[in-house]
């Protein structure tokens, strides 16, 4: 028997626009309730226009979480970000304010991101929305997108990838590479594809760390795994190679 021990895709009320309105103590009391060691609550980052957080939330979180630690001592609260992407140079929304402030690291792609310059902002946009239709494009921005994510890979204090593949077209190969040298640990989704079945078997064998993330919106979300799960049995990716899932007699 299998089961997942911790939880650092976590959403909580801090993102904007009504994305998720669950309360940190409540998102704690369900995680208990679950059996999870440790989660992190990790919205949006700040240049997610749509649905970010804000350095002023994340203090406002960190406050209620370290009150939260004392109050329910049995499980290990973290404050973590999903941070983005935010230009081909590497850029991304990891403020200093935001690296000193969360605990828990992560990035991924996604819509909704003010991204540095009307350029950048047509390439990501507008080029990666044409390659689904064009392969020889599609092969540019692969290209391309991996190569801003890793610039971004060395020059932040990332410590995981969020569904890697999802959004824009990457080479995954290339991104369990510089994972392993970086010791990043890359996502296995349970609300999105990726990572998908295909891209576990290609880079299984590497001794690169996946976690599985639950991208919980909702109270009943977290510490959800039996998608991602499917995936892990399809691809023959060995458990020990996931960090937060455990092999229980």
């Amino acid at each position: 028997m299998v089961r997942i021990i911790k939880d650092y895709h976590i959403h909580s009320k801090y993102s904007k626009n009504g994305h998720c309105s669950n309360e940190i103590e409540e998102i704690v009391k369900k995680a208990i309730a679950k059996g999870l060691k440790e989660i992190a609550i990790s919205d949006h980052g700040i240049s997610h226009f749509l649905y970010g957080t804000s350095e002023k939330n994340l203090l406002k979180a960190k406050e209620e979480i370290e009150a939260l630690r004392i109050k329910y001592p049995e499980i290990q609260i973290k404050l973590g970000i999903e941070a983005n992407l935010t230009g081909y140079d590497g850029q991304t929304d990891i403020t200093e304010k935001v690296a000193q402030t969360c605990d828990v690291i992560q990035m991924g792609i996604h819509y909704g991101v003010r991204f540095h310059g009307i350029k950048d902002s047509f390439v990501f946009f507008v080029y990666n929305f044409l390659s689904r239709w064009h392969l020889g494009l599609r092969m540019k921005m692969k290209k391309k997108n991996t190569e801003a994510m890793v610039l971004a890979m060395n020059r932040y204090p990332i410590q995981v990838i969020t569904h890697p593949g999802d959004k824009i077209p990457v080479d995954i190969i290339k991104l369990a590479e510089i994972a392993n040298q970086k010791n990043i640990l890359l996502e296995i989704n349970n609300s999105h594809r990726h990572l998908s079945t295909d891209e576990l078997k290609a880079i299984k064998n590497e001794t690169v760390k996946f976690i599985v993330g639950s991208d919980a919106h909702t109270y009943d979300d977290i510490g959800s795994f039996n998608k991602a799960y499917d995936r892990i049995k399809a691809a023959g990716v060995p458990i020990h190679q996931v960090v937060n899932l455990e092999e229980k007699q």
